[in-house]
C-alpha cells in the first residue's frame, strides 16, 4: 500500500467525493479507481471518475437515494450504478469476476474483494485503487512500476485479454499516445499475434476510442496503424 492524498478542484472531482463518502462510509471496501487514479498520479485533468465498491447495486441505489443523489441503473445487471449532478457522471461498479461464456459481455458474479476485481480490468495502470478514508493506494498488479516506466502492460494473459475484447488493442494505442507511453514487449507482441481481430469490431466502436484523443496528429497516427498494421513498430518503438 501507498500513501496518498487527493484534494478535489474541478466539480467532476467534488461531486466524486461527495458520493464517494456517502458510499464508504457504509462499505469501508470502497475505492476511486482507472483512468482517475492514474491522471492523478500524472498530474493530468481528471475528466472521468469511477467508484468500485463492495456495495451491491441495490445498496448503491438506496445509499444514492437516501444522499439524494440522481441516478440511472440501465447497467445494474452488470453491477453499474451511473450517479448523476446535471451534466456531472460517476460511475459505479460493484467488485466482480466474469463467468465464463461465448459472448463479449460475460455475465458476471458479485465479489467483495478488490484485489480479485482487479484481474479483470485491463491493464495495469487503470488498476488502481485509491482510498480517500486511508490515505491509501492498492496497487496488486505493479501498476506502480509501470506509470514510472512509462509502459502499458495488460492484466494477465496477453493473448487471452485481446481475444476476450479486440478492442483492448485499439485502448492500448490510444493510451501509448495520449500519455507519451511504451507497449510493454509481451503485451506489444501479442497485439502483432492477433491484430487481425480488429477486423470484427465496428466502426463506431473504433471511432468512440479515436474520438478520445484530441491531437489530430495522434489521430492519424492510430487511423494509419490500424489500416496498416505493419507500421506498428515505427510508430510505436
Amino acid at each position: 500500500m501507498n500513501k496518498f492524498i487527493h484534494k478535489p478542484k474541478s466539480e467532476l472531482e467534488k461531486f466524486g467525493v461527495k458520493v464517494y463518502h456517502a458510499l464508504v462510509e457504509n462499505f469501508s471496501q470502497t475505492f476511486f479507481v482507472g483512468g482517475m487514479v492514474r491522471d492523478l498520479l500524472l498530474k493530468r485533468k481528471i475528466v472521468d471518475i469511477d467508484i468500485a465498491t463492495a456495495a451491491k447495486p441495490e445498496q448503491v441505489t438506496k445509499i444514492l437515494s437516501l444522499m439524494g443523489i440522481d441516478y440511472t441503473d440501465a447497467n445494474k445487471k452488470f453491477g453499474v450504478i451511473t450517479a448523476q449532478q446535471k451534466n456531472l457522471k460517476v460511475g459505479i461498479t460493484t467488485f466482480r469476476k466474469d463467468l465464463e461464456g461465448d459472448s463479449r459481455y460475460h455475465e458476471v458474479r458479485f465479489i467483495s474483494n478488490a484485489r480479485q476485481d482487479s484481474k479483470r480490468r485491463d491493464f495495469t495502470i487503470n488498476a488502481l485503487y485509491l482510498s480517500l478514508k486511508n490515505s491509501r493506494l492498492l496497487d496488486f498488479n505493479n501498476g506502480l512500476s509501470d506509470i514510472k516506466n512509462k509502459l502499458v502492460r495488460f492484466i494477465g494473459g496477453d493473448e487471452k485479454r485481446i481475444q476476450e475484447d479486440p478492442l483492448r488493442i485499439i485502448r492500448a494505442l490510444r493510451f501509448c499516445l495520449i500519455l507519451n507511453f511504451k507497449l510493454e514487449n509481451k503485451t506489444k507482441a501479442a497485439m502483432k499475434n492477433n491484430f487481425e481481430l480488429i477486423k470484427s469490431l465496428t466502426k463506431t466502436k473504433i471511432s468512440k476510442e479515436k474520438d478520445k484523443i484530441k491531437s489530430s496528429k495522434q489521430k492519424n497516427i492510430l487511423k494509419k496503424v490500424i489500416n496498416s498494421p505493419k507500421t506498428l513498430d515505427k510508430y510505436f518503438k
